[in-house]
């Protein structure tokens, strides 16, 4: 079962990692929704806006869901953060953009996805169980050569004194992902 980062290193490093590729890091599947603005249109959570893949397992029933006010909008800045039920923010001038991509499959895995880097891709793997015809033990659901990303920092956001951890991805084509840490 792939159920803590390092499940998911074990498992990458005897089915899933290519000649020569190591694992650079592995972004925490923290409880929580996405969220996205894409265009200037916030969205949350996050609705995916490219096809996606399908996972056979719904929503854990304990994911703490948006709080009204986040969902409405009513929030200043990045407030947000404050709210566990978001999990990460994607932002993006439109919709085909890297960081809305990777929220979209990330979105679709319900949860069960994770992100991951290698010295040879960024990609987004779901362990087998949770897509109806597994192929191996990690499926690939999207994948881009690390040229993709421009750069990945660890940043405190937020109104409170010591700040809420993140990793920033900022994609190449001038996206972002923020996922909680």
């Amino acid at each position: 079962m792939v159920a803590t980062p390092k499940d998911l290193a074990q498992v990458a490093a005897q089915n899933w990692l290519r000649q020569g590729e190591s694992m650079h890091r592995i972004f925490e599947r923290r409880p929580g929704f996405l969220a996205s603005t894409v265009a200037g249109s916030a969205k949350v959570p996050h609705v995916p806006v490219n096809p996606v893949p399908k996972c056979a397992q719904s929503v854990s029933e304990d994911y703490l869901k948006p709080s009204g006010l986040v969902a409405r909008g009513g929030h200043v800045g990045d407030e947000w953060v404050h709210d566990r039920g978001i999990r990460g923010w994607a932002t993006a001038a439109d919709g085909h953009q890297l960081a809305v991509q990777v929220a979209d499959v990330l979105a679709a895995g319900n949860g069960y996805a994770w992100l991951i880097t290698t010295t040879q891709r960024i990609a987004v793997v779901i362990p087998a169980r949770f897509v109806e015809q597994p192929a191996a033990p990690l499926v690939t659901w999207w994948e881009r050569p690390p040229n993709a990303v421009r750069g990945i920092r660890d940043v405190l956001l937020g109104r409170a004194f010591f700040g809420a951890p993140f990793a920033s991805i900022d994609f190449a084509d001038g996206s972002t992902l923020l996922l909680r840490q």
